[in-house]
């Protein structure tokens, strides 16, 4: 079954992020996800939603993700203490 994380965070910088994000497409492109968006508005709010086809792949991805979530707070683009995860598996598809 399909399950999905997603993760909140603020930017001071959202611009900065999605263009560290764009640096790091290759690397986050292998990690098997069905699908890696990030949306925000133009108050800094931002969400990355991820669909995996299985808890596995998620669960393999996670290093990657770090590792990127970590280069930007690194990069003082992203705000480390505001990052919220969730995770649920898909129980209706519409």
């Amino acid at each position: 079954m399909a399950i999905y994380r997603i993760t909140r965070f603020t930017s001071s910088d959202m611009q900065k992020a999605i263009a560290m994000a764009e640096e790091a497409r290759d690397e986050v492109a292998a990690v098997g996800a069905d699908f890696i968006d990030i949306a925000a508005d133009a108050d800094g709010n931002g969400v990355v939603v991820a669909k995996y086809p299985d808890a596995a792949t998620m669960e393999a991805a996670t290093a990657t993700a770090q590792k990127v979530f970590g280069q930007m707070v690194a990069g003082g683009v992203m705000d480390g203490d505001s990052i919220s995860i969730w995770t649920g598996d898909v129980v209706n598809s519409m």
